[in-house]
Formats: structure tokens, C-alpha cells, sequence
């Protein structure tokens, strides 16, 4: 009030529309993480209970339980593992070119080694056309489990006798990394939320079961992005996907040094 005669209005307005997204983003999470855990532990105690109801006593169908268990328990580890990796990398900080050289072919043998019986089991090919000489700039703790999810869905998405070809560029200012496969492909509808938490590509992927969390590619994205880079994904149902990950060869605060 500046005098009896007038009076002045202030009026403030807040724009709250990425709060309100933020906040239904954390409810999404809870709900589907909620019910990715209750999946397993459900067949876990189900499965459980029924052997001490008097089923343990055939050994045929111990074993079978015991298998059911033991693959339940290990889905419900996965899960845990992926739901506090993307906890962890939310929580740090975005790398500010501190980078190492990295001798790519080295990190994409290793984890080829590590997914060997999957490889055996679908009967796939494996091109790996990363030259052994190739030294790119990146930040290993961060660059193996991208590497590591992407061979993963190259792998476990493929069809029988398929094909898995990685490859990798260096150019001025970037360089990329790319994982092409044969497999059943994703819809052009599904590209535009298999980054999301949790989501499945259910319509181009039932053709076969696949175990998986939900949440390798958010991860993937995650660390990419963590690393200045960005991630694309190039589908075609019934031919195979692309991923192509872009990373930076150096920062800008690099460069002037």
C-alpha cells in the first residue's frame, strides 16, 4: 500500500512443469522398481515354499526348482546391480576432460571374452573390425559398461547364426563407436523410448525370450552423456539395429590447454 488511495499488486509466477516432470519420473521409478523386484522375489518365495511343502522329496523336480531359483535370484541381482549404477552416475560428477588414452580393440576383446557363452549358445559371428593400433581418448570407468551393454543387446537380441559387427572412426573432433547386429530389430515407435527406465520394446522384441532389467540402455545413455557424448540408434525390424555412441576427443577447457 503506498498511499490510502492506491494500492500496488505484485504478482510472481513460477513456471513448475520440469519439477512436476522430475517428481512423476521418480513416482514412475519407484512403481516400475517395485514391480521388477516383486517379479523375482514372488517365484523366488512361491518356488520355495512349494519344495518345503513336501516337492523337495522328488529329486527330479528339486533340481528344476532349484534352477527356477537360482536364475530368479540372479535376475533379482541384476537388477539391484543396474538400479545403483544409475544411482552412482547420477550422483557424479560430469568428467571435465580429464581422459585417458584407451586402446578400444583391447576393451571390446575382454568383454567379447566375457560373453563367450552367450556368443556359443545363439551360434553368432563376431566382427570385430577395431584395428589393434587404434587409441582413443575416454574415461575407462565409464566407457566399459557402455561397451559392455551394448555387445550385451547385440548379443542376447540376435537371431540364431547371426552376425555382430563392431567398429569405430576417429574424426577431427570425436570419434565413434559403432555395434551393428542381424537381429529381430526395433519398431520406429519403440526407438523413441528404449532409453527410458524399465521400458521394453515388447512389440519388437516377443518374438524371443530375452532376461534383461530394463535398464542397460538407460545406463548406456547415462554415461554417455556423462561423457559429453550421445548415443543413436538406427532400427529396422527384421534386418537389425546400430548403436553409434559419438564421444569427444577432447573438451574445450582441453583444447586451450
Amino acid at each position: 500500500q503506498s498511499s490510502r488511495a492506491r494500492f500496488q499488486i505484485v504478482l510472481m509466477l513460477y513456471d513448475i512443469t520440469e519439477v512436476y516432470m522430475i517428481e512423476q519420473m521418480q513416482d514412475d521409478f519407484v512403481s516400475n522398481a517395485s514391480h521388477e523386484l516383486k517379479t523375482p522375489i514372488t517365484a523366488i518365495a512361491g518356488f520355495t515354499e512349494t519344495l518345503l511343502s513336501g516337492a523337495k522329496d522328488d529329486p527330479e523336480t528339486l533340481t528344476q526348482f532349484l534352477h527356477i531359483i537360482a536364475d530368479e535370484s540372479q535376475r533379482l541381482i541384476d537388477l539391484i546391480q543396474d538400479v545403483l549404477s544409475l544411482s552412482r552416475i547420477r550422483a557424479q560428477v560430469p568428467s571435465k576432460g580429464t581422459k585417458q588414452p584407451v586402446k578400444l580393440a583391447t576393451v571390446v576383446g575382454q568383454e567379447l571374452t566375457l560373453l563367450q557363452q552367450s556368443i556359443d549358445q545363439h551360434q553368432l559371428t563376431i566382427d570385430n573390425q577395431i584395428s589393434s593400433t587404434l587409441t582413443v581418448p575416454g574415461d575407462l570407468q565409464k566407457l566399459t559398461p557402455v561397451i559392455k551393454n551394448l555387445l550385451s543387446n547385440a548379443i542376447k537380441y540376435n537371431r540364431p547364426r547371426g552376425r555382430v559387427t563392431i567398429t569405430a572412426v576417429t574424426e577431427t573432433d570425436q570419434w565413434l563407436l559403432r555395434v551393428q547386429d542381424t537381429g529381430i530389430g526395433i519398431s520406429a515407435e519403440d526407438q523413441q523410448r528404449i532409453f527410458e527406465r524399465f521400458y521394453r520394446a515388447s512389440a519388437s522384441r516377443s518374438q524371443q525370450e530375452v532376461s534383461g532389467t530394463g535398464l542397460g540402455l538407460s545406463i548406456v545413455k547415462e554415461l554417455v552423456s556423462a561423457m559429453h557424448g550421445h548415443i543413436q540408434v538406427t532400427s529396422q525390424r527384421g534386418v537389425g539395429t546400430t548403436m553409434t555412441v559419438s564421444l569427444p576427443v577432447q573438451s574445450k577447457k582441453t583444447a586451450k590447454d
